[in-house]
């Protein structure tokens, strides 16, 4: 292993101006991406001035790797890239650095140069905050979302949308206003007021924006999230029931054993099964699949497709399509296979619960789409809908458009209110237009109001997004990329653990963040490098869900528990025998 020599540097005091002498050396095992691992000989000098003893290393040794520390700062960021934006998991980590560099890593220290890195990239973002706020000429617009899992808590991120840059990312236990407020106190202390805020229509953002709402800072709320909410109040105690009757039916399970029976005519020549013999034609089979899965389309999400309620219109018209895409003369396979589908289809026929449920939900279904098609909120809009399909065109033309739609809801209002009047107090309380005019005068005033951004000539630049998506899309690609970097398909418990200082590499995928930041990624390791090591001392990663502090009252107690056994476990010496005896 070769040894290089690292002297200080300096040849005076920096505090009392005195001479410096050669105290020491001191050695160390060094690795680094560019040089691998080599022995740092450093050379320590001391001040002569009895009342100052001021020790000094060498700064080029500093800019390489932490004091005390085995891994350089170029190493740390290179397996922080690998690992957060290459979704490279640790095993392919280890192996990239031994097969290219020759360097030897285990798959726990991967982990623990990641943990470095959060800590080191979160504290240089605060320290760059003043930079990136100038950078935001004409402000920057507040997108607020949060993800929780099943109880576990999540994250909250403080994102700016005409950027895509995540500004404040924490870890919070629940959407409550006093877990929310001071994250978005912190995005405020760091980067000024926002232009606009744009949220979801939880009690806690809406608590936790409440001050800046005060202040005149418009306060608007995603249409995406209000249409999702109106169909959730129409439809979810009737669909539930849908999916309980289906359930209960068996009619998916004894579905997907016909299709497999099927299957088994189509692999084997002259397979005689529980249908007969013949051959079977491969349209039948597609006919079973088509009742389950219908054209194979991944689903938007709920409630702006209901599974359910397609499944059974697709088998209302099993039998047509049965004549249609397996016409007569039919096997004796395919015969038997026809009727036995006429009996599971059947099912719904035979159960009036389906027919009023269904009819409910169709009806509810109408009304949704209806002010969907008002709001203009088409599928490319969605958070996984196909963003091709999304509208584009300049700023001017999406405000214009806006206008039309914010116009659009005030006679769509007005129109709901005729229709109600014709009806009885009770029928207008249940009615699904009595619920979407409540929801429209609840939110009315945060759904339009988008501020613009002009330039010196009067035209837009930009306007304010009308949907919460810049957030869905970076939650929705975080648990893509968790999912790569952990290899599992079930995340709940990477999601309870994931750090939130993730949300905030994926700034680095943005040029002028990058600039702003250190110049260039090839730069960062310096950057990171002049840290303050008093600011990294503070950092800490935010790993652990909302039981963290009793988990280590857990662990501290059965520590001091397990000392009191010991403890009570060692041999008393008897006073008259004297101390025990000692092996020399």
């Amino acid at each position: 292993m070769p040894c290089i020599d690292f002297v200080a540097e300096a040849e005076q005091c920096p505090d009392c101006g005195a001479e410096l002498q050669v105290q020491k050396s001191r050695r160390r095992i060094v690795v680094t991406l560019a040089a691998g691992p080599f022995e740092a000989r450093e050379v320590v000098k001391q001040c002569v001035n009895v009342r100052c003893k001021l020790t000094i290393g060498s700064a080029a040794l500093a800019r390489l790797v932490k004091p005390r520390q085995r891994y350089g700062y170029d190493l740390i960021v290179h397996v922080g890239l690998r690992r957060y934006l290459a979704e490279k998991q640790r095993a392919e980590i280890c192996t990239e650095l031994r097969q290219r560099q020759g360097i030897e890593l285990s798959p726990s220290t991967v982990s623990q140069l990641c943990d470095r890195f959060l800590v080191a990239f979160e504290c240089l973002h605060l320290l760059r905050a003043p930079s990136l706020r100038a950078a935001m000429k004409g402000g920057y617009v507040l997108h607020l979302d949060a993800t929780c899992d099943r109880g576990k808590g999540g994250l909250f991120v403080c994102m700016d949308g005409w950027r895509r840059w995540v500004l404040v990312a924490g870890r919070i236990d629940s959407e409550r206003n006093e877990l929310l407020r001071p994250l978005v106190d912190q995005t405020v202390g760091l980067f000024g007021d926002p232009v606009a805020i744009v949220r979801d229509l939880g009690k806690g953002g809406a608590g936790a924006v409440a001050h800046l709402r005060k202040r005149g800072i418009s306060d608007l709320v995603c249409h995406y999230h209000f249409l999702a909410a109106v169909g959730k109040k129409l439809f979810d105690k009737q669909y539930q029931s849908l999916r309980g009757l289906l359930r209960v039916s068996r009619l998916r399970t004894d579905l997907w054993s016909l299709l497999r029976e099927l299957r088994r005519y189509r692999q084997a020549d002259g397979y005689e099964g529980r249908l007969g013999r013949g051959q079977v034609r491969e349209q039948l089979l597609a006919l079973v699949l088509w009742l389950l899965e219908g054209r194979g389309h991944k689903d938007l999400p709920y409630p702006f497709a209901l599974p359910h309620l397609e499944r059974v219109r697709r088998c209302r018209q099993a039998m047509e399509q049965a004549d249609r895409w397996v016409p007569r003369p039919r096997s004796q396979a395919e015969g038997r296979a026809v009727k036995c589908l006429s009996r599971l289809v059947g099912r719904i026929e035979r159960d009036q619960r389906f027919g009023e449920t269904v009819a409910q939900i169709e009806r509810a279904w109408a009304a949704f789409a209806e002010l969907r098609d008002v709001l203009r909120l088409g599928h490319g809009e969605l958070p996984g809908g196909d963003g091709r399909k999304a509208p584009i065109g300049p700023p001017e033309l999406k405000l214009r458009r806006l206008k039309e739609i914010e116009k659009a809801v005030g006679e769509y209002a007005g129109e709901l209110r005729r229709r109600l009047g014709g009806l009885t107090k009770q029928q207008a309380r249940w009615s699904a237009h009595a619920i979407i005019l409540r929801y429209l005068d609840r939110y009315g005033a945060h759904l339009f109001g988008h501020p613009v951004l002009r330039v010196d000539d009067g035209s837009v630049l930009a306007i304010v997004e009308r949907t919460n998506n810049v957030i869905e899309q970076l939650f929705g690609r975080a648990k893509q990329r968790l999912r790569r970097r952990v290899g599992r398909a079930n995340l709940g418990r990477d999601l309870a653990q994931q750090p939130p200082q993730v949300m905030l590499v994926s700034n680095l995928e943005h040029p002028e963040y990058v600039r702003v930041l250190c110049g260039s990624l090839e730069h960062l390791p310096e950057a990171l490098a002049e840290l303050d090591a008093r600011l990294l001392a503070s950092a800490r990663l935010a790993r652990n869900n909302r039981h963290f502090k009793l988990f280590r009252s857990v662990r501290g107690l059965l520590d001091a528990a397990d000392g009191a056994d010991d403890a009570r476990r060692q041999p008393v010496p008897n006073a008259a025998e004297g101390p025990p005896a000692t092996v020399s």
